[in-house]
């Protein structure tokens, strides 16, 4: 019996030949990352341990995304903190507001996370370090702490479950259809808890590596332990001029077991809404036709990134935003903001009536930078869409891909994107 890509990484950084589901392995992380928030708190738990000195200072990457620009003193001051902090341990990687970005944006993009490895972080969308090829998850500050002393973690190794997708993508559908679609489809009944979600198939192949990080990212709301795209030329090309070292392709096995495979044809995918609270309450974008909203926010891990802000400046160029509705696009790093000013998007973007700010998390974590009020009816391109996630508790979140966000913008309503003439 062979192993799947998990399974093979797994072994690897553990010096094993050979690991199955459910085996505890100790193994070798490429990188560790924390950000502004827990920072502090994870090189607390890091001292605790006796040590002054992190494993490796280039593979523990720091970054500012969750409170910058900071918007009260609260946080001006915790800002300040960490930034001392990380000084003192003299981190090699440091992205602080003006290099900023939102981190699993920057670990991927700036080649921390390489094909064959293991990273980590310390918030709950590690999961998109799949997207090139690594197992990507998850972990508390004491297990950060660890792997920033010893460059080693502990997993239990997960029972893998494999989505083939295949057919060819539709004009104005995207991967959070897909991965929209995959949410409805499963549904939140702890059958994908802690499994590694493999995402094969033609149509897979010819998905850039936005897609392929969107698709990875939002394993996590289904409670997988990490989702994974095998590496390719597509994967070397994005890695070519960042990757942070070495690496090498790696496949699953044609003889990996599975414990479940789901084929899905991409062809007959439509553009796909989460309805409020619930991530796997999906409906197709034709059901919500006339559903007003005042709120649209683009930007996030999820969907932030330069495919995501060209799709919304190609819906966007020439026309207005509707009056009734405010529009925050938000770059998912400094490199996303600068490559979509180059293109022209900002300034499509700008014309059309919407508000880009610097990037960071922004309104997902509910901080800042459009926050929900109460009685506000958001139409998001993020990630989650429970009571409060961007804000007041009283809001509605109604969550979909930017082809959607930018095309009913323009109406006021969620309209569906293969309705508006380009």
């Amino acid at each position: 019996m062979g192993m799947t890509i998990t399974e093979k990484i797994m072994a690897k950084q553990s010096g094993r030949d050979k690991v199955v589901p459910g085996e505890l392995v100790w193994v070798d992380v490429e990188s560790v990352m924390t950000m502004d928030y827990l920072g502090k708190t994870c090189f607390d738990k890091f001292r605790s341990l006796g040590k002054t000195e992190v494993f490796d200072k280039s593979k523990v990457i720091c970054v500012s995304d969750h409170l910058v620009p900071p918007p009260n003193q609260k946080f001006a001051t915790m800002l300040n903190e960490w930034r001392e902090v990380v000084k003192k341990h003299d981190i090699e990687y440091f992205y602080d507001l003006g290099r900023q970005g939102i981190a699993h944006q920057i670990m991927v993009e700036q080649g921390h996370v390489l094909p064959g490895t293991i990273s980590i972080g310390t918030d709950s969308h590690a999961n998109t370090y799949g997207a090139a090829g690594a197992v990507g998850n998850a972990v508390g500050v004491t297990d950060a702490a660890v792997a920033m002393a010893t460059g080693k973690a502990w997993f239990r190794i997960p029972e893998a479950v494999k989505f083939h997708i295949t057919g060819e993508w539709q004009p104005w559908v995207m991967a959070k259809d897909l991965s929209l679609h995959i949410m409805g489809m499963m549904h939140w009944n702890g059958h994908l808890i802690y499994k590694t979600l493999e995402f094969t198939g033609p149509a897979i192949e010819s998905l850039d590596m936005a897609g392929r990080m969107t698709l990875c990212n939002m394993t996590v709301d289904l409670g997988a332990k990490n989702g994974i795209i095998a590496p390719d030329q597509i994967t070397a090309d994005y890695l070519k001029d960042v990757a942070k070292g070495d690496w090498e392709m790696i496949n699953s096995d044609e003889d990996a077991r599975y414990e479940a495979v789901y084929e899905i044809d991409v062809t007959d995918l439509v553009p796909t809404v989460a309805l409020p609270d619930k991530l796997d309450d999906t409906v197709t974008v034709d059901q919500l036709k006339g559903t007003k909203f005042n709120k649209a926010f683009v930007g996030t891990c999820t969907n932030g990134r330069l495919e995501d802000l060209a799709m919304l400046a190609k819906i966007l160029k020439d026309k207005q935003i509707h009056r009734d509705v405010n529009m925050i696009v938000v770059p998912a790093s400094q490199t996303v903001y600068l490559d979509a000013l180059r293109a022209g998007h900002i300034e499509t973007l700008i014309m059309a009536g919407a508000a880009v700010d610097t990037p960071s998390c922004a309104a997902c974590a509910g901080i800042h930078t459009g926050v929900a009020g109460d009685g506000d009816i958001v139409l998001s391109a993020g990630n989650r869409n429970m009571k409060g996630r961007m804000g007041s508790k009283n809001a509605q979140i109604y969550l979909t891909s930017p082809a959607v966000v930018a095309a009913s913008a323009i109406t006021g309503e969620i309209t569906d994107p293969r309705t508006i003439s380009i």
